[in-house]
């Protein structure tokens, strides 16, 4: 969610609805309060969430989130075997 938020940013949008299938981090970043784990997290998110005009997030089911949990991973993947390449 951070990295789509400062691709958002970037790209100029004011307005945005962020869906996610945690429903830790979705009642964290609602509430304000994250545990330690998410702390980092939560306050990048909330940092970010100050350059939008309108922004909410909301839980969506793991069931209906399948696409972008595929691409996260996706990503994960491609972050993991860039960082195992020696210099």
């Amino acid at each position: 969610m951070r990295e789509a938020l400062t691709k958002c940013k970037e790209l100029g949008i004011k307005r945005i609805l962020c869906k996610s299938d945690s429903s830790q981090l979705v009642s964290s970043i609602n509430s304000g309060v994250s545990n330690p784990e998410l702390y980092g997290i939560i306050s990048d998110v909330m940092d970010l969430s100050f350059h939008f005009d309108v922004i909410s997030f909301m839980w969506i089911s793991r069931e209906k989130n399948k696409a972008a949990d595929n691409v996260a991973k996706l990503c994960l993947v491609g972050v993991e075997a860039f960082m195992a390449v020696p210099n």
